[in-house]
């Protein structure tokens, strides 16, 4: 098995080789070129994600047509599950990949069955939908009280080295400013390093 495949496993409550391998019976892992759509907002969808490598990020289109990012992925980490991120069995946002990834692809019904007859993976759905809500909950509590520059301060903190890895637009639309804004705000940060300490 991938070793990042196994330490994301690990780190959501699968520790056992036993049930690491009945995940990986199940699951496929492909590997995605950069700026691909893995599945697309009013699409179904019936497929749950681990991110072995690479960022993504889920995405909304505004009324005007605009790409408005509304989260990251990184590696070793797993895809909003399918309930949370479906209404009526058609994805309520897309996700794309913003560099080259890799990912394990398990049917619902698979890993479904896993939760159902398994104690660790049982663990493991609960530990998502927990991560889940305390980042929705973060990113709610961030959004509605931090400035732009405190915005991107904790975009760097959560997601270190993100600036250097994806174009610049995807980062402003998460910050919910202007590509010119941002590009202040980080000349700024060479004017006035101090105020940028975390």
């Amino acid at each position: 098995m991938n070793k990042k495949l196994s330490n994301t496993l690990t780190n959501f409550g699968v520790v056992s080789e036993f049930s690491k391998q009945l995940f990986s019976d199940k699951a496929n892992i492909v590997e995605l070129p950069k700026n691909y759509n893995i599945f697309l907002e009013g699409k179904k969808n019936r497929v749950e994600y681990v991110l072995i490598s690479g960022v993504v990020h889920r995405y909304n289109i505004s009324e005007k047509g605009d790409v408005v990012t509304t989260g990251f992925y990184m590696s070793e980490s797993v895809i909003t599950p399918h309930f949370a991120r479906t209404n009526n069995g058609k994805s309520i946002f897309s996700l794309e990949t913003l560099t080259d990834v890799a990912l394990a692809e398990i049917l619902v019904t698979d890993l479904d069955n896993l939760r159902y007859t398994n104690k660790e993976f049982n663990e493991f759905g609960q530990r998502i939908i927990e991560a889940e809500f305390a980042q929705t909950i973060y990113h709610e509590t961030i959004f509605r009280s931090f400035n732009a520059k405190e915005r991107l301060l904790m975009l760097r903190k959560q997601f270190p080295n993100l600036e250097n890895l994806i174009p610049h637009n995807i980062i402003a639309s998460y910050l919910g400013i202007t590509n010119v804004s941002l590009s202040r705000l980080r000349n700024e940060r060479v004017r006035k390093p101090d105020d940028f300490i975390k």
